[in-house]
């Protein structure tokens, strides 16, 4: 289904809305062409840009939401700038009585309420000032000089991020959603084990939960990646675990993902699944359920059966992706440990093949394996290792569907009940679409051979 793309901009003080005036009715300024419903996921910067060029007023993006006919971008002014001709501000109630339709009403009566309203999504919450006051006490103690136009890269439900042009060179200010906290704190952790490569914090706030970092230099690991340029970095990512093992568990915070926990979860998973889905448009069947708890049940000698190999757990990423991998002076650098956790060291590297699996053929994928395996025979035997790695591979889905089940459950502990015309609305009906599908996906998953 394709629908329409409407951009919301309230004034700084969301007392008005941005609209076009035509005869009296007034409009949202409207992309004409139709679009996907998961249009929201993109670089900021082209948003952005297209809302200027429509409307005259450079913005930051704060959220999107979807409704039965549209998708709704709402932004953020950056200052005071006067619109084009064609538009006016309109008080909420102006707007809403002289309004072309129903639906667009509710929209900008939603907007009214909600805007600047988030329990998940800080620099929705606050607004983006407290960070850039923040951020000019932070280069004004470290005597940057800020040189130009602050650019914002990304704007997703995870994190926004901004870049700044300065007489040091760009500068990066990151600030996570508030249930990735992990990230800074793990982050921390990880430098004083000095087992990887980081980014470079100029400086940070964790009661803010914001990030000032050195630009990285060199570029991300492109998703097109040959099978060589692969293997190193599976083979990069295979020593920072194995030199995480004298330090399991690590003393700082952290997930917990490995298989005994995956084990102690399992009993009670399908139920409490079914009841976060409940009353959502991905709610599942009775007779899905039914099915999850079948496949379940068949999954626990299969866990059981990688336990019997002796690998010990490691650092685990939890979203090894070409998008998280900084390819620089030929050495790569991991990093956004959002997720960071102890785990069966092959969970990463499943993921990891997982998401790169339209690039490489079969047979490339088998020579990545071999040569990963290689690197943990110490361990135990090949066939031995083969095995635990195929039985992974073969539960993937449902590794996955536990994460996207724990943060879908964060988001509701952390939002609340949501309108979902709203910020946290729209986050929750995202992570609500992702584990009902991991878990769709999950209970087709042929699992007879492994009885």
């Amino acid at each position: 289904m394709d629908f329409n793309l409407l951009l919301v901009l309230p004034d700084i003080n969301n007392k008005r809305i941005l609209a076009r005036n035509a005869n009296g009715i007034f409009y949202l300024p409207t992309y004409t062409e139709s679009v996907a419903e998961n249009v929201a996921f993109g670089d900021a910067r082209a948003y952005n840009d297209f809302f200027q060029a429509i409307t005259g007023i450079p913005v930051y993006r704060r959220y999107t939401f979807n409704t039965p006919n549209d998708v709704v971008f709402v932004f953020e002014q950056i200052d005071n700038a006067q619109p084009k001709a064609e538009f006016d501000w309109v008080l909420y109630d102006d707007f809403i009585a002289a309004c072309n339709a129903d639906e667009i009403a509710e929209i900008a009566n939603n907007v009214r309420l909600h805007y600047n309203q988030s329990k998940a999504m800080p620099w929705i919450e606050y607004g983006f000032l407290p960070y850039f006051t923040w951020l000019r006490a932070v280069c004004d103690k470290n005597h940057i000089q800020i040189t130009g136009d602050i650019t914002q890269l990304k704007n997703a439900y995870v994190s926004t991020v901004f870049r700044i042009p300065t007489n040091m060179g760009d500068i990066y200010m990151k600030i996570p959603g508030k249930f990735f906290i992990t990230e800074l704190l793990f982050t921390q952790g990880l430098k004083k084990l000095q087992i990887a490569d980081l980014p470079h914090w100029i400086d940070y706030d964790i009661e803010m939960n914001v990030i000032l970092m050195k630009d990285m230099g060199g570029h991300d690991l492109p998703n097109e990646s040959g099978a060589e340029t692969l293997r190193e970095v599976i083979l990069h990512f295979a020593k920072i675990q194995k030199d995480s093992i004298p330090h399991m568990p690590p003393d700082f915070f952290h997930y917990d993902n490995t298989v005994d926990t995956m084990l102690g979860r399992l009993d009670a998973f399908p139920e409490k699944a079914f009841e976060i889905l409940s009353g959502t448009k991905y709610e599942l069947t009775q007779n899905e359920l039914k099915r999850l708890q079948s496949q379940v049940l068949t999954t626990v000698s299969m866990l059981k059966s990688i336990n019997a190999v002796p690998i010990p757990n490691t650092i685990h990423h939890g979203d090894v992706r070409p998008g998280n991998i900084r390819v620089i002076g030929g050495n790569h650098m991991f990093y956004d440990w959002a997720w960071g956790a102890v785990s069966h060291p092959f969970i990463d590297i499943v993921s990891f093949l997982h998401i790169i699996r339209r690039t490489l053929d079969e047979p490339a994928q088998e020579t990545l394996i071999d040569a990963y395996l290689q690197q943990w025979q110490n361990y135990d035997t090949y066939d031995q290792l083969r095995h635990a790695f195929s039985t992974l591979s073969t539960l993937k889905d449902l590794f996955f569907a536990l994460t996207d089940y724990d943060w879908c459950e964060a988001i509701h502990l952390q939002a609340g009940s949501v309108c979902a015309m709203s910020a946290d609305g729209w986050l929750v009906d995202k992570r609500n679409y992702y584990v009902a599908n991991v878990i769709r996906r999950f209970i087709e998953t042929p699992l007879s051979t492994y009885e």
